[in-house]
C-alpha cells in the first residue's frame, strides 16, 4: 500500500464534519471551563492541520464570514476537492495548502487564534509530531486555543493487538488497499470463530472487532492501516504540548466535562480527592477506558469570574437540533441511561420547539421558572451533552446567504451518496446531519419543483438509490410510491419546520 510519511494516501478519507472543531463550539467549552471565550465578532484566524477532505473548514468558513480559515493536508486529492468546493460555494475566507508536516514552518501563514488537529497526532511519527509542536509554538497567538485528539491509554490496551494483527496481515497481501483490508478482516474473523485468546481474554475486543466490520473501508484504512499508530497517556501529551508553550485546560467534548454524566457517586468521590489536574484526567481515563481523547490547550488565556461565567451562560442562546416528535425523554451517557423528568423537560423542550432560546428566556416561562434556575441549568447541560440542543445565534442575512450557497454545492456534490451528510446551519454556526431523502427534498424545495414525489423518483433512478423498508429493499413501483409519499409527508410535518428554524430551508 502507498504511504506518505507513513500515512495512507492511495485511498481517500471519508467526508464529514467534526462539530466539536467549530469556533462557536470551542467557545462554549472554554466558557464551561471558566475561560474567556474568543471574541469571534472581532475577526479571528483558524488553522486545521491535517484537514482531510476539508469539509469542516469549508463549513465553518461559511458559518463565520468574519473568520480567516486555513487548512493543511499532504493528500493532493483532498486539497483539490476542498478547493473545488470552496470555489463552488464562493468562500473567499478559506485557503487550502498541500504540504507535508516538515513544510509547515515555510508556509506564508498568519498567527492563529485557533489551531485544531483531529485524527493526526496518533497517526503520524515522532518527527512529524515535532514539526507539529514547533508549528504550535511559533504560530499560535498569545491567548490562542489548540484542539488535539489522539488515541488514549489505557483504553486502547486491550484492542491494540487487534490493530497490529490486521496491519501485519494486510502488509503480506497483494492487490489494492481495499482488497488487503478485506483479506485482513476475513482472516481475523476466522481467528475469532476459532476462539483465539485475543478475543476470549477480553469480550470487549470481539465486540470492538464486530463494530470495525461495519465501518467504511476508507475509514478503516486511515484509522488502522497507517505505518504510525501511537497510543498516549494523557500526561505524556500534556508534557509534549508544554514544550510548545501551551497548557491543558480540559476536554474539548461537552459530555466529558460533566462528571455527573460519566461517573458514579463513589467514583466522583475518589476523583474529588485527586487535586492534580493531569493525574485527575489519567484517573478518569482509567475509570471509563476512553479510546479517543479530545483535549483543549490554551496559551495564557484569561480565566473568567464565576459571576461573569453564569451571566454569559444565562444569555447564550441554544437551538433544538432533533425534532420534538423524534426526541425520546431519555439519553444514554457513560454513567448509563438518564430518564428525563417530564415536569422539568417537557416545558423546556416545548419552548425550544418554538424558537432558539437562552436560559434567561426559558426562565421567563412560569412553568419553567417554578422549577428553579439550578434545575433548569442542569437540564440544559444534559440536553447539550445529549446533543439534543446546540449553541445558536441570530444570523445576519449575509451569513444565511453564505451557508445557503455552500449547502447548494454540498447537495449537488453528494447526490450519489445515500448516507447521512452534513449541511451548514447559520443559526448553529455548525453542521447538522441530514439523511439522503431529506437532502433530496431540501434540494427539491430550493429548486422550486412543484411535485416532490416525481422529483425524488427521478433522482433515485438517476443515482441508483434504493428504498429500504424494515430491512427489505422495495422493488414494486407502487410500493415505492406509497412509501415515499408517507416519508415525504413526515418530512413536511416534522423535519422541515426544524430545518427552517435552523436556517437550512
Amino acid at each position: 500500500m502507498e504511504r506518505k510519511d507513513g500515512y495512507v494516501v492511495d485511498i481517500e478519507y471519508v467526508h464529514g464534519v467534526h462539530r466539536d472543531l467549530g469556533p462557536s463550539a470551542l467557545n462554549v467549552i472554554l466558557l464551561i471551563q471558566n475561560i474567556d471565550p474568543v471574541a469571534l465578532q472581532d475577526g479571528f484566524t483558524y488553522c486545521d492541520v491535517g484537514c482531510g477532505q476539508g469539509d469542516s473548514v469549508n463549513l465553518f468558513a461559511a458559518c463565520h464570514p468574519e473568520g480567516e480559515f486555513h487548512a493543511i493536508d499532504f493528500n493532493a486529492v483532498h486539497i483539490a476537492g476542498a478547493r473545488r468546493l470552496a470555489g463552488q460555494a464562493g468562500l473567499a475566507n478559506s485557503t487550502f495548502w498541500e504540504a507535508n508536516f516538515a513544510d509547515l514552518g515555510g508556509l506564508p501563514l498568519p498567527a492563529f487564534d485557533f489551531i485544531v488537529m483531529h485524527g493526526v497526532y496518533s497517526w503520524v511519527g515522532g518527527e512529524a509530531r515535532r514539526h507539529i509542536l514547533e508549528f504550535i509554538r511559533t504560530k499560535l497567538k498569545p491567548g490562542g486555543v489548540v484542539y488535539l485528539s489522539y488515541n488514549s491509554l489505557p483504553g486502547w490496551s486491550a484492542h491494540a493487538p487487534l490493530r497490529e494483527l490486521l496491519l501485519s496481515y494486510a502488509d503480506t497481501q497483494s492487490g489494492s488497499l481495499e482488497q488487503r483490508i478485506d483479506a485482513a478482516v476475513e482472516f481475523v474473523k476466522r481467528l475469532k470463530n476459532a476462539h483465539a485468546a485475543i478475543f476470549e481474554a477480553a469480550s470487549s475486543t470481539g465486540e470492538f472487532f464486530e463494530y470495525m466490520c461495519t465501518l467504511p473501508r476508507n475509514y478503516l484504512a486511515h484509522e488502522f492501516f497507517n505505518r504510525d499508530w501511537d497510543l498516549f497517556y494523557h500526561a505524556d501529551v500534556v508534557r509534549d504540548l508544554a514544550g510548545a508553550d501551551v497548557a491543558f485546560t480540559g476536554s474539548a467534548s461537552f459530555v466529558e466535562n460533566q462528571d455527573m454524566l460519566r461517573f458514579s457517586e463513589a467514583q466522583q468521590q475518589i476523583l474529588n480527592d485527586v487535586t492534580d489536574k493531569v493525574l485527575r484526567e489519567t484517573v478518569k481515563d482509567s475509570v471509563v477506558n476512553l479510546l479517543l481523547r479530545r483535549d483543549l490547550f490554551t496559551r495564557g488565556r484569561a480565566r473568567m469570574d464565576s459571576a461573569v461565567q453564569l451571566e454569559y451562560f444565562l444569555t447564550r442562546r441554544f437551538a433544538m437540533v432533533v425534532p420534538l416528535a423524534h426526541l425520546e425523554r431519555k439519553a444514554l451517557f457513560p454513567i448509563g441511561e438518564v430518564l428525563f423528568d417530564r415536569n422539568l423537560y417537557d416545558p423546556i423542550l416545548s419552548a425550544f420547539e418554538l424558537k432558539p432560546q437562552s436560559a434567561e428566556e426559558l426562565l421567563q416561562c412560569p412553568k419553567i421558572r417554578e422549577q428553579g434556575m439550578a434545575r433548569v441549568l442542569e437540564a440544559l447541560i444534559v440536553l447539550l451533552a445529549a446533543e439534543y440542543v446546540m449553541p445558536a445565534v441570530e444570523p445576519p442575512l449575509h451569513l444565511v446567504m453564505a451557508t445557503g450557497k455552500l449547502n447548494r454545492a454540498l447537495l449537488e456534490r453528494d447526490l450519489d451518496n445515500s448516507g447521512a451528510r452534513c449541511l451548514a446551519s447559520p443559526v448553529l454556526q455548525n453542521a447538522i446531519k441530514v439523511e439522503w431523502l431529506e437532502r433530496l427534498l431540501i434540494l427539491c424545495e430550493i429548486e422550486g419543483h412543484p411535485d416532490s414525489l416525481s422529483f425524488v423518483r427521478e433522482k433515485m433512478e438517476t443515482h441508483l438509490h434504493t428504498l429500504n423498508n424494515n430491512g427489505t429493499i422495495l422493488q414494486e413501483p407502487e410500493e415505492i410510491r406509497s412509501e415515499l409519499s408517507i416519508r415525504i409527508e413526515a418530512f413536511r410535518t416534522c423535519m422541515a419546520p426544524l430545518l427552517r428554524q435552523l436556517g437550512i430551508l
